[in-house]
């Protein structure tokens, strides 16, 4: 993948993770696009269930690090944290994954600040969250990023996120329909 389309691709992954669309990358010569439409970014908990892909309560398995597989790799102010699944909401993830999330440049693993979203806090090793994935892949398949819409500490603890969540996605509205996503 040349310069620009990284340069393209990190630039429209800022902007869309607040505001929807689509992006694109390069995975082993193969080109890949997917949707953004109506993924939301600090929004209340209905729109967090209504645009999340997926949900889940997961627990950090590792630091946060900058992530080269990460569309936008050169950018420095993505990071991805490696999480085991403990509880899914919505979805079907794999056991574990990454989950990147934008972050102030300059920092250092253990000291990044989030920059983007009001509902986001960065994730600490053995501590257990709650996760919205907008766009991205939840199944981890190589060579594929999940980009978080939400991570907040499982302060309901496990079942109890679960109970509520599963309360907030049965009443959350059904997602509006995307007619930009093209493969």
């Amino acid at each position: 993948m040349n310069v620009k389309t990284w340069a393209m691709a990190g630039t429209a992954a800022a902007v869309l993770l607040c505001s929807g669309g689509w992006y694109a990358w390069e995975s082993g010569g193969a080109s890949h696009t997917e949707s953004l439409c109506g993924t939301p970014s600090g929004g209340t908990d209905a729109e967090v269930a209504t645009g999340a892909q997926g949900i889940a309560v997961v627990e950090a398995a590792g630091e946060p690090a900058h992530d080269p597989q990460a569309v936008g790799a050169e950018n420095p102010e993505l990071v991805t944290t490696p999480v085991r699944i403990v509880e899914t909401m919505k979805g079907k993830f794999a056991p574990s994954i990454g989950v990147s999330q934008r972050v102030e440049p300059g920092g250092a693993p253990g000291s990044f600040k989030v920059a983007t979203s009001n509902r986001e806090v960065m994730m600490k090793p053995g501590e257990r969250y709650v996760i919205a994935i907008g766009p991205g892949d939840l199944e981890a398949r190589p060579g594929t990023t999940t980009f978080s819409t939400l991570i907040e500490p499982a302060r309901r603890g496990t079942a109890g996120e679960a109970d509520y969540w599963q309360g907030v996605i049965a009443k959350a509205p059904p997602k509006p329909v995307c007619d930009d996503t093209a493969t």
